[in-house]
């Protein structure tokens, strides 16, 4: 695992860069390294931040690292510029099988890591972009910020998964509706139906971050986990280790493990003497 105070890292092309940075709160560490919040920006303003599959394929790199970076505990995902994501490059290679396999591996890189993924939508998510904000545990969007996805007006078709998670999101019917008119959600709009979880600038969503970073890791794996019924990446079943595809007993199995480690963490005990001792908890996700 690397450990550098301050990563800075971008793809061969600078069209997605990693910014590794500390909480920068007044909470005592312990002597432990100060909680850490990893920014994912897509830098393709001159494309209003679409998808092609090497960026898909930067994105989910930048998750692993992420993951495997000392003390991040939370990643933060922004779009430079006017956009936070419009879609596919449709001059990118899209029709082919490259870009919707390396699509699907940057969301389930999304949806598995035991890391929460915060979207900071600023302008608009438009398609891919709408599923890549969908595939985050939290979702903040910005006065510009708004969600479509029009494959009824393009004569394409999402996979199953967009669909489950929309209707997971805003409810069957609103899903539907999302869906069917290629409808446009403004930020009241998306917040009011479930797909924003909050409105904010900016710096509101580096806040939420920064909240989840200071928030127990084990807790937020195990509920991350159930939420999205997936075994997190790193996480080992039966001799195998992440992925999709699990039955249902062996979910259950890895869901329980994971809710017993959370009781029987020194996070836990923390927890409870810091209410004694009237302090803020400092968790080390152990």
């Amino acid at each position: 695992m690397t450990n550098e105070n301050n990563v800075t890292s971008a793809s061969p092309d600078g069209e997605v860069t990693l910014d590794i940075l500390p909480v920068d709160n007044d909470t005592p560490t312990d002597g432990e390294p100060q909680p850490r919040v990893a920014v994912i920006t897509i830098r393709r303003d001159h494309k209003r931040n679409s998808l092609n599959a090497d960026v898909c394929s930067q994105i989910a790199t930048y998750v692993h690292e992420a993951e495997n970076t000392d003390s991040v505990r939370a990643i933060l995902l922004r779009g430079e510029g006017k956009a936070f994501c419009a879609g596919a490059d449709l001059a990118g290679g899209v029709y082919t099988s490259a870009f919707h396999h390396n699509l699907d591996a940057m969301l389930t890189s999304i949806t598995h890591s035991p890391l929460p993924v915060i979207a900071d939508v600023h302008g608009p998510a438009v398609g891919a972009g709408t599923q890549l904000a969908m595939a985050c545990d939290l979702r903040v969007v910005g006065e510009s910020g708004w969600f479509s996805v029009p494959v009824v007006r393009l004569g394409i078709a999402v996979d199953p998964w967009t669909i489950h998670r929309a209707v997971e999101l805003l409810g069957g019917a609103r899903a539907r509706s999302f869906l069917y008119t290629a409808e446009r959600l403004e930020p009241d709009a998306a917040i009011s139906a479930g797909l924003a979880s909050s409105r904010g600038n900016h710096d509101d969503a580096w806040q939420v971050a920064v909240d989840q970073a200071t928030n127990a890791p084990l807790t937020l794996r195990y509920l991350k986990a159930v939420f999205n019924q997936v075994v997190p990446t790193g996480v080992a079943q039966g001799g195998s280790s992440e992925g999709t595809g699990h039955d249902d007993e062996v979910l259950t199995a890895v869901h329980e493990r994971l809710r017993t480690e959370c009781w029987d963490s020194d996070d836990a005990a923390e927890a409870r003497a810091a209410r004694s001792e009237k302090r803020s908890s400092v968790f080390k996700g152990k």
